[in-house]
């Protein structure tokens, strides 16, 4: 646990500065340099290559977390594993490319019925999705080296300063947009060329494979792996953009603009989540490959309940300064106040499921995930479907949610099934409490002087109040072992 509490620290340290570069992003440059038009694109072509990319990388996301601690052998180059996990995702994007292209005038059709944007950026596609892709099975390599720091910082630091400095060459007129949706492209190919450079400094690139370690049976342990979580993962991705996807096709490039916004917004409560998830899956891999289930339930219960506290401070805090950040935005975003609360909730459900996928997917019961899945995309489009026409872009919200609360619900009972453990613990009762009777007093008192002061004001005296019953009422160990740790540090000073 000493690995996953540093690493969090450090990984929500970094988040939280990603948080702060998004919100000049999202909150200001965004909607004030580009049309709802123009930002609808961005945010719909990284849906479409984000889902296209979890079918790429053919599970060496998860293979390289999952399989790592058989190939582990410093002395040994790690038996050449990372040449497989560059060489099957190369396979997978020359399928993918296939596949676009194949369907490239259905998919461009969905798209132009109210904005001609998309045909016209249609071919940036195929340098996104190599950014992403790689991106992604280089920094579940480095994590699997127990190091998830690195790519926290290429991909919530480096990559938004990267966006926000076009962005701002963009607004002097130094780019026209599709220098600036080049450049945008190019970011993402930035990230993996990072990570090969860190690779390279720290000693740790060499693909020269490894083929005696390589046996027959053990390819095809990695292969049948393979398959059900590549299945398995496009649950997490396609609940995440099927909205935006359909919301593009459905409403138009406009509407999504806003409901992304609203979303962002709305998704800062993850940040707890994030930092946890990039470290836990190589521990519980490691624990489940020796079934060490005690070890196991400990991090699923305290990543659940350790998410809720932080989760609950920052969705308080989102719905209190609503009306500030609706404020903030140019007026025609002020119709997705709804869809913050949505998803503000819907990210709570995922979090009270602490890390109820890691635990599925990192044990021999993978293949549920492809179960789960088929049904789970059935659901999300369904619900969409239904919902986005009757009641715009909140609909999408409502339908993310609901898919959100059933995919949760059913990881969480069927490893309760499995290992006889659950996340959940009585301790939650008393953060929903505290936070609704937070939230109901702040709502009652008008904005303090101007929106900026109120928001500062309003933000501090709901953390001070929400920590100090936090730590008295003792709802976390962890949270009061760092409260203490905070208390020695200025005691010192």
């Amino acid at each position: 646990m000493g690995i996953i509490k540093t690493q969090s620290i450090q990984n929500s340290i970094i988040t939280y500065i990603g948080i702060a570069l998004g919100f000049i992003s999202t909150l200001y440059l965004f909607p004030n340099i580009l049309s709802t038009d123009e930002y609808g694109l961005t945010r719909v072509i990284l849906a479409v290559a984000f889902i296209f990319t979890e079918f790429t990388h053919l599970g060496m996301k998860n293979i390289a977390i999952k399989f790592f601690p058989e190939f582990e052998n410093k002395e040994n180059k790690h038996n050449g594993f990372l040449f497989l996990v560059l060489f099957i995702p190369l396979i997978g994007y020359i399928i993918s490319l296939g596949v676009l292209f194949s369907f490239d005038d259905f998919i461009i059709q969905k798209y132009t019925q109210d904005s001609t944007l998309f045909g016209d950026y249609f071919l940036f596609l195929i340098p996104l999705i190599a950014g992403i892709l790689y991106f992604d099975v280089l920094n579940s390599y480095i994590r699997a080296n127990k190091d998830s720091v690195p790519g926290s910082v290429v991909n919530e630091v480096i990559l938004r300063i990267l966006v926000i400095a076009l962005l701002i060459l963009h607004f002097y007129e130094y780019l026209s947009f599709q220098q600036f949706m080049t450049g945008f492209v190019c970011s993402y190919l930035f990230q993996p060329v990072m990570l090969t450079i860190y690779l390279f400094r720290t000693g740790s690139f060499n693909i020269k494979p490894n083929f005696d370690f390589l046996n027959k049976t053990l390819m095809k342990r990695i292969g049948n792996y393979g398959v059900f979580v590549l299945l398995g993962g496009m649950t997490h991705i396609i609940v995440n953009n099927i909205d935006i996807l359909m919301l593009g096709s459905l409403a138009g490039l406009t509407n999504t603009g806003i409901y992304t916004i609203a979303f962002y917004i709305g998704s800062v409560i993850v940040v707890p989540q994030k930092s946890v998830g990039k470290i836990a899956p190589s521990l519980l891999s490691r624990y489940l490959h020796s079934d060490n289930i005690p070890e196991v339930e400990h991090i699923y219960k305290s990543s659940s309940l350790n998410q809720l506290v932080a989760g609950f401070l920052i969705f308080t805090g989102i719905w209190a300064n609503l009306d500030n950040l609706i404020d903030i935005l140019p007026t025609e975003y002020a119709g997705g106040r709804w869809v913050v609360i949505i998803i503000g909730i819907s990210k709570l459900f995922d979090m009270a499921g602490g890390v109820n996928g890691n635990i599925i997917m990192h044990s021999r019961y993978y293949k549920f995930n492809m179960m789960a899945t088929s049904v789970l995309i059935f659901v999300s489009i369904g619900l969409n479907y239904v919902l986005i026409p009757l009641y715009g872009i909140t609909g999408a919200a409502i339908a993310t949610a609901i898919s959100l609360l059933i995919y949760n619900l059913v990881k969480s009972i069927y490893v309760w099934y499995q290992f006889s453990i659950q996340p959940l613990s009585p301790k939650v009762i008393p953060i929903i409490l505290i936070s609704a009777a937070i939230l109901l007093i702040s709502l009652q008192v008008d904005r303090i002087g101007n929106l900026y002061i109120d928001i500062i004001l309003r933000s501090a005296i709901i953390t001070v109040i929400y920590s100090v019953a936090m730590v008295t009422l003792n709802v976390s160990d962890e949270v009061n072992k760092l409260w203490r740790q905070i208390l020695n540090v200025l005691a010192k000073k």
